[in-house]
């Protein structure tokens, strides 16, 4: 039986081996590993009620968020410059955010057609 155990182990240590050696054994040395969010993203849409680019808030009058428990309510959104590129007042927009509380982020924005 000994031996069995101990001819099983050489084989499961060269399968591992011959696995490594088969995808280069990536040195992980000096990366980061981004962790996943644990903050969900959300979507909606919306319209645009007033854009400021530069000081990085939109308002949106926009449609329930069941899974926040927000009813449909116009609020002001964080949003960065490269995002609020190309968007005007009026407009209506698809967009996902991150929330913490009644805070949101705009993570994501496009035009609706």
């Amino acid at each position: 039986m000994k031996n069995v155990v101990l001819a099983l182990a050489a084989v499961l240590t060269s399968v591992v081996g011959a696995q490594a050696a088969e995808t280069g054994a990536m040195k992980m040395e000096g990366m980061q590993m981004n962790a996943p969010s644990k903050t969900p993203t959300n979507r909606t849409t919306g319209v645009i009620k007033s854009l400021d680019a530069k000081g990085g808030t939109v308002t949106l009058s926009h449609e329930a968020v069941p899974a926040l428990k927000w009813p449909a309510m116009t609020m002001a959104f964080k949003i960065s410059p490269e995002l609020a590129k190309g968007l005007q007042v009026g407009q209506k927009v698809q967009f996902e955010f991150v929330a913490k509380e009644m805070d949101g982020t705009i993570t994501k924005i496009s035009p609706v057609k």
